[in-house]
């Protein structure tokens, strides 16, 4: 049956009910009149219609082009043009922004009349922004999966719970031998024969929503070889929480499996070696002895293995001061002992070496631990052996700072001191080395994470005890990284770079902080990296900008500036400050962003007073680490002499705690900035204990109230009492106000009252570029006069 459009008797006779049903179902419902040219007149609008199409009552009855500018009318006439011509329905989409519509979507339905000619077209219009949303939504979660199938090093299967395949990606066709076509449509019993128990099981636990924990199976691919593959299922639910399929992930560890046969089968070998080795030889199993070679027996007055054999191995060996060995006799002899964990019967086994020492030689030792290679091999050794691995990261606090302090000799006398508190504290239970210089790594096996945090908990206690260095008490701090063997695949170097990224996170949270490891770090570790790395170009290729946000003397109808520096990378796009800030410091960035902020505003104060915004001020930051730069001073005066600026034209900020981390180089720096003509503010003051004190002693010209301090200040007294001594205070001093992080008009006539000659803050303007600030001045000057100022 065909469908025709319909004609204007049957369109007129119902027009009120059809324009109530489309009212109802529709955004928007117009009926056009068709006349010659065609044009199209606006006949009959829905009641929301007027609104959401910037229609008014005075615009029906006129044309499309009578009303919309060309580019939009031209636009409409088209589509409308479209549906005369064809008499079929068309359906366009547009994008609006008109009460948080974005996307709407036309339907354009031909009326025809008695000679079969359109007379009338209705429009009905509603809004799709949410529907492609939802495309867009699927799109890119459909995009993920298959990312995830082509790329992923692990076999995926995806089955019904039946246990049909659904789908597998090209490593699951590499792992078995067989193409897509062979497995898709047949059940995981016809692929995998060899373990239908264990896949009833699966499918019975998937369907009630409970996933496969890990398992080990064997398995033979298509030309009947045999793999050993690690095996993982979950379950799969649709948008209601139902179950509706089940997916697995199958990663090949034949190569592993046989690695530790072979070392099984090196193990009579090895015993053969043992028995005939010349240094004493202990074994021990779950922390009980269960052998030891000839020598060891003697070591031990023992006559036989059975005397001493599943005793705990704490009756023998002992760590206190030093590391002895009691014998069966009572006698205790000085030790010196190496442990190496290895794979006993899938039990967690340690073999010791012993070498007996004479009490002097031991107290001449300074300290023993592995080289980082062979640390490498030991830790991949316990990798394959345990699944229970865990590498502690361990860094001494500031010591670059401590070796300046005692000098190169005594700081490398305390690294040794802290390697053998280190060595004593682990005992047997762990291997390590020295990395990085003043970093130290410890590696064990073991049975619940409980133990790991005891032993840097214990590692911690000993390290931070006093050391005596050239006669001097010394303390130190530390932080510890943990990362454990199930984050890192089973690979050494991934295991140590896990635990850097937790030791770097301990390193932010403050001293003598224990962190693990956790995924999400990972991103944030190479993310800082990749910026460490763009920063130094930053400038060079021409990222940073500047923004400046005006700062309001409401006494003097003035403004001033505050440069604010900014950083669009190419790939990462908008760096925050707070983020790029403090690794252009940590990587010394700082000094060369420093010197472009200086450089830029220069030229930036040449085009402000060409644009006739008067008089005017810009306000520079300077960080704690620019300090440190013995040439600070002459390059702003070089810079200033190239750019023909006059000092007076400028502010330096900087923070409270910029002036406590070095007070007597601070104080002579700015000393020196006077002297050339700068103006000083102290920025985010109120915020440390010491503001009152150096407000006296630094050559200070205003101080900006931190924003905290603001928030509350309508609302909260204790605010309000707080800010009024801020400025009274100042002002006995001799020094200018300035108010940070205004938002509000009660906030800016407070602080007014309160005589506070300077406001910034977003209730006069964000921060803007350069090419803003002419208008957005004269606004503010405008916007000042209509405060209530006591003056």
């Amino acid at each position: 049956m065909e469908n025709h459009p319909p004609t204007s008797h049957m369109f007129f006779t119902n027009e009120q009910f059809l324009f109530y049903i489309m009212d109802q179902l529709f955004d928007i419902v117009f009926l056009m009149k068709v006349e010659e040219g065609p044009r199209f007149r606006y006949e009959r609008v829905s009641p929301t219609a007027l609104h959401l199409a910037s229609l008014t009552e005075k615009d029906i009855g006129k044309c499309i082009e009578d009303i919309y500018d060309h580019h939009v009318a031209n636009h409409l006439n088209e589509q409308y043009t479209k549906a005369t011509q064809t008499k079929s329905l068309i359906t366009f989409r547009d994008r609006m922004n008109v009460e948080g519509i974005r996307f709407a979507e036309s339907t354009l339905i031909p009326i025809l009349d008695d000679n079969n000619k359109v007379s009338y077209i209705v429009a009905c219009t509603r809004e799709i922004t949410d529907m492609l949303q939802k495309e867009e939504q699927l799109e890119e979660a459909n995009q993920l999966i298959d990312s995830l199938f082509t790329y992923s090093q692990e076999a995926f299967i995806l089955f019904d719970l039946c246990g049909r395949i659904i789908r597998v990606n090209h490593e699951m066709e590499r792992l078995f031998g067989m193409q897509k076509e062979e497995v898709v449509g047949k059940t995981l019993f016809d692929v995998i024969p060899v373990h239908k128990e264990n896949i009833e099981q699966t499918l019975e636990r998937l369907g009630e929503g409970k996933p496969l924990q890990t398992i080990r199976l064997t398995m033979k691919t298509k030309h009947n070889e045999t793999i050993y593959v690690s095996v993982n299922a979950s379950p799969l639910l649709d948008k209601n929480r139902k179950i509706i399929a089940g997916f697995a992930s199958l990663l090949n560890i034949t190569d592993l499996i046989q690695t530790q046969k072979q070392l099984n089968r090196s193990e009579k070998l090895h015993r053969h070696i043992v028995e005939a080795f010349p240094e004493a030889i202990i074994m021990c199993t779950n922390e009980r002895l269960t052998y030891a070679n000839p020598i060891a027996l003697h070591t031990l007055k023992a006559s036989t293995l059975d005397d001493v054999k599943n005793k705990p191995i704490h009756q023998f060996i002992h760590t206190n001061k030093q590391t002895t060995i009691t014998a069966l006799d009572g006698e205790t002899i000085p030790v010196q002992i190496g442990v190496l964990p290895f794979p006993y019967e899938e039990e967690r086994a340690e073999l010791m070496i012993i070498k007996p020492i004479e009490p002097i030689a031991l107290k001449q030792q300074k300290e023993t631990y592995l080289e980082r290679e062979q640390f490498i091999e030991k830790l991949t050794e316990l990798l394959l052996s345990y699944e229970g691995v865990a590498v502690l990261l361990i860094d001494v606090y500031q010591f670059k700072f401590i070796n300046s302090f005692l000098g190169y000799e005594n700081g490398n006398e305390l690294l040794k001191q802290i390697g053998l508190r280190l060595h004593e504290a682990i005992h047997c239970k762990a291997i390590w080395t020295r990395i990085n210089g003043d970093q130290f790594s410890v590696a064990l096996s073991y049975g619940t994470q409980k133990e790991v945090i005891e032993l840097a908990d214990v590692i911690k206690e000993a390290l931070q005890e006093t050391y005596v260095i050239d006669h001097q008490p010394i303390r130190i701090g530390i932080h510890i990284g943990i990362s454990y063997a199930y984050d890192a695949q089973l690979c050494a170097e991934t295991l140590l770079n896990n635990a850097e990224k937790a030791l770097y996170f301990a390193k932010m949270e403050g001293t003598n902080i224990v962190k693990r490891y956790e995924p999400h770090m990972s991103n944030a570790f190479a993310r800082k990296i990749q910026l460490e790395n763009a920063l130094p170009l930053a400038v060079e290729n021409e990222e940073l900008f500047l923004l400046y946000q005006p700062k309001v003397n409401v006494h003097a109808r003035s403004c001033s500036v505050e440069a604010l520096v900014r950083w669009k990378h190419p790939q990462f796009g908008f760096v925050s400050p707070a983020e790029f800030i403090p690794i252009a410091e940590e990587t010394n960035a700082i000094y060369d962003i420093g010197k472009w902020v200086l450089r830029q505003a220069c030229r930036d104060l040449s085009f402000l007073r060409q644009s006739a915004t008067g008089c005017m001020k810009i306000a520079i930051n300077l960080s704690a680490k620019q300090f440190l730069d013995e040439q600070l001073v002459e390059d702003i005066q070089h810079i200033l002499q190239q750019e023909h600026c006059d000092a007076s034209c400028f502010i330096f900020e900087i923070t409270e705690t910029t002036i406590i981390k070095n007070p007597e180089r601070v104080v002579t720096t700015l000393e020196r900035l006077k002297k050339l003509g700068f103006s000083i503010a102290v920025d985010d003051f109120g915020v440390s204990y010491s503001s009152l004190e150096y407000l006296n002693r630094f050559p200070i010209d205003e101080v900006k109230i931190d924003r905290s301090f603001i928030q509350n200040i309508v609302n909260n007294e204790k605010s309000k009492e707080i800010v009024s001594a801020i400025i009274s205070l100042a002002h006995n001093l001799g020094l200018t106000v300035t108010a940070e992080g205004v938002e509000t008009e009660q906030q800016a006539q407070f602080l007014i009252e309160k005589q506070c000659e300077q406001l910034q803050g977003f209730y006069f303007s964000r921060p803007i570029s350069l090419e803003q600030l002419p208008n957005t001045i004269a606004s503010l000057r405008q916007i000042v006069h209509t405060l209530k100022s006591p003056m």
